[in-house]
């Protein structure tokens, strides 16, 4: 069993209420024991969802599930996406730049169009591959501390992650062509080309966070474990 195989299995179980939030649960030995795997690789598994802020783990009292574990967004993680298919994961921030939004942004974050956000554009890789490129719209109020400096290191969803307890969201899918402009740049495609998109809106209680669109070539496939 992979240590991506054990984060899956952990995820479902908060999910689906077997662990409840604030629970201590079974200590490294005794899962590796019920999944058939060494110690090691549950403890890799349990040390990238304490990092992402699902587990709490603190010495000479075990692990416990986070207070508000933000499982959703683990799963949201393109780093976590690649790395469980076996490659190496890349991350480029192509462009920072405060904006007004478009009016299909600003009506589905409940802003007006002459709001100023951050628009975050940036390109995934696999391997050296080309993945997806994304475009995100922030909320300035809901991510103080964001500077471009970090989104040089790490991706706006892992920053997120780390710094914004973001408790609901909503995901649709679509196809649509790659267009003039940034999404033909950045996967190298032609403007006619089809690619799917998959467009995601975070909040913390009301309000809103983010909004992402990612787009991937027509060849990609979407996985998901149910």
């Amino acid at each position: 069993m992979t240590w991506q195989s054990v984060q899956e299995d952990v995820l479902n179980r908060i999910r689906n209420g077997e662990w409840p939030e604030g629970e201590l649960i079974p200590t490294e030995a005794d899962l590796a024991t019920e999944f058939g795997c060494a110690r090691a690789t549950v403890n890799r598994a349990l040390q990238a969802l304490a990092q992402s802020g699902v587990l709490e783990r603190r010495r000479k009292v075990g692990t416990r599930v986070a207070r508000h574990p933000r499982v959703q967004m683990v799963r949201f993680l393109l780093r976590r996406e690649i790395e469980a298919a076996g490659k190496v994961y890349g991350y480029a921030l192509l462009d920072y730049q405060e904006a007004s939004p478009p009016a299909d942004i600003a009506q589905a974050m409940l802003l007006r169009t002459d709001d100023v956000l951050l628009r975050i554009r940036s390109r995934f890789t696999a391997d050296g591959a080309i993945y997806c490129c994304e475009e995100r719209w922030l909320n300035n109020f809901a991510t103080p501390g964001l500077t471009r400096d970090a989104l040089e290191e790490i991706s706006p969803c892992e920053w997120l992650l780390g710094h914004v307890p973001i408790n609901r969201g909503s995901m649709a899918m679509a196809a649509t062509a790659a267009g003039k402009g940034f999404v033909s740049q950045a996967l190298e495609l032609p403007v006619d080309a089809p690619v799917l998109l998959l467009e995601r809106m975070d909040w913390l209680d009301n309000m809103p966070v983010s909004l992402t669109r990612r787009y991937f070539p027509q060849e990609h496939r979407m996985i998901a474990n149910i």
